[in-house]
């Protein structure tokens, strides 16, 4: 296979029998100091030899890259793949190209990470940080100019910079207030280590509040991949007074599967032995142990929103201080939380 030649400004101009000037006039779409003639005569020359500019030596000039970066912790997961769709819709819609780099949950990869982006010169980095503290390469971005919004969890900095959350306080309310309104007496709240991880804490602090007090609630936190240590507590939690009824609620799309892949291991029968809810709404929730109850997320606003501030901070629109803008989810009632009848 030959390698395509490489086709220049010089070789647009000779075609055309103009400046490179003219042609660089041209391709700005600067057209008031050149005729209509001269103008479709470099159209002809840039159509006939399939002229294409060099975007990346445009941008060491003009600073203009057409960059943007999206950072997420874990690619992997549902939940993160539709808030990439809302940031696509908009950085398509304001001609720009989108980067995405997975971080898996690693502070030392997110670091090498943007220190690539840096060096590639994006324009913007939208941030789904790995940990709760500010990191040498997020310095870096503030250093370099670069503007950064958060998405998902957030930072422990001050000013804070520009975050996009879902409301979790709101979240864990409604699914508390479900529970409560479908008769469970006891809840047990799945999640994963919420050590540096905002979005985990502020879920994990929701549900430990005293205001739903017709419920007992208890909270493992899943340390691995390991099926057994839940699967102990489960029956564990079962034989404490075994009339009652039981509900389980997984902190995120992981968790949930990790639990329904113990229920089906240990041959519990949803809702009839216990019900099952989780927060975030994944694709295969409605197809599940006859559809599993979520507080969706409005994970395409999430990445809307996100990028849309960050255009915003890009283009000069907004000089603000950051803010932390918190989106509401919704109640999707399904099976696995089937109206407990009580005598």
């Amino acid at each position: 296979m030959t390698r395509r030649t490489v086709v220049t400004i010089t070789d647009v101009a000779q075609r055309a029998g103009v400046s490179r000037t003219s042609v660089s006039r041209y391709l700005n779409s600067n057209l008031e100091n050149l005729s209509s003639e001269t103008a479709a005569r470099i159209a002809n020359a840039v159509r006939d030899l399939d002229y294409r500019p060099n975007a990346w030596a445009r941008s060491l000039k003009t600073r203009h890259s057409g960059l943007i970066a999206a950072v997420v912790a874990d690619l992997r997961n549902e939940h993160i793949l539709a808030v990439l769709d809302g940031i696509e819709m908009v950085v398509n819609t304001e001609r720009y190209s989108l980067l995405i780099s997975n971080t898996q949950n690693r502070p030392d990869y997110e670091g090498k990470m943007i220190e690539r982006l840096i060096q590639q010169r994006v324009e913007g980095v939208i941030l789904q940080p790995c940990d709760d503290r500010q990191s040498s390469a997020v310095q870096s971005l503030k250093r370099e100019g670069i503007r950064v919004v958060l998405m998902d969890r957030s930072l422990d900095i001050l000013p804070p910079l520009d975050t996009i959350l879902l409301d979790n306080q709101n979240a864990i309310d409604q699914a508390m207030h479900h529970v409560i309104q479908q008769g469970y007496h006891h809840v047990l709240y799945v999640t994963d280590p919420a050590e540096h991880v905002t979005s985990r804490r502020e879920r994990e602090t929701a549900i430990k509040r005293q205001d739903y007090n017709t419920l007992d609630v208890s909270i493992f936190v899943r340390k691995n991949s390991d099926t057994f240590q839940l699967g102990q507590t489960i029956e564990h939690w079962r034989t404490m007074n075994p009339e009652d009824h039981r509900v389980i609620i997984c902190a995120n799309v992981a968790t949930t599967l990790f639990t329904v892949a113990v229920l089906d291991q240990m041959h519990i029968q949803v809702p009839k032995d216990m019900g099952l809810m989780a927060i975030d709404d994944p694709p295969w929730a409605p197809y599940v142990l006859g559809g599993i109850t979520s507080i969706a997320q409005p994970t395409i606003d999430l990445g809307r929103t996100a990028a849309e501030r960050l255009m915003n901070r890009i283009q000069g629109n907004d000089s603000n201080p950051g803010r932390v803008l918190r989106l509401s989810g919704h109640l999707v009632e399904r099976g696995s939380t089937k109206r407990v009848h009580t005598l």
